[in-house]
């Protein structure tokens, strides 16, 4: 429970993500870059996360960009047969 600041501002992160991609649901483009950049953030966030509990490996970081990279082509992927 002492890491619950750390998954609130996760949380943070994904809702202004979640938000913006609704906001701007009429161009695609920007939804893109959004999508892009949540990407981004998880992994920085991750990388950060594991850092200061001092359980920072490589194979971690290579876990959250996969995981990141995965999310953001789907969602790309989706964005345009729309």
């Amino acid at each position: 429970m002492k890491d619950l600041k750390h998954y609130f501002s996760l949380l943070a992160i994904l809702s202004i993500g979640f938000g913006l991609f609704w906001i701007f649901n009429f161009n695609r483009q920007i939804q893109i870059w959004i999508t892009i950049g949540l990407g981004v953030a998880y992994v920085f966030w991750g990388v950060l996360h594991h850092a200061t509990k001092k359980e920072f490996h490589w194979r971690i970081v290579w876990e959250y960009l996969l995981v990141a990279i995965f999310a953001c082509v789907i969602i790309i992927f989706l964005l345009a047969r729309t």
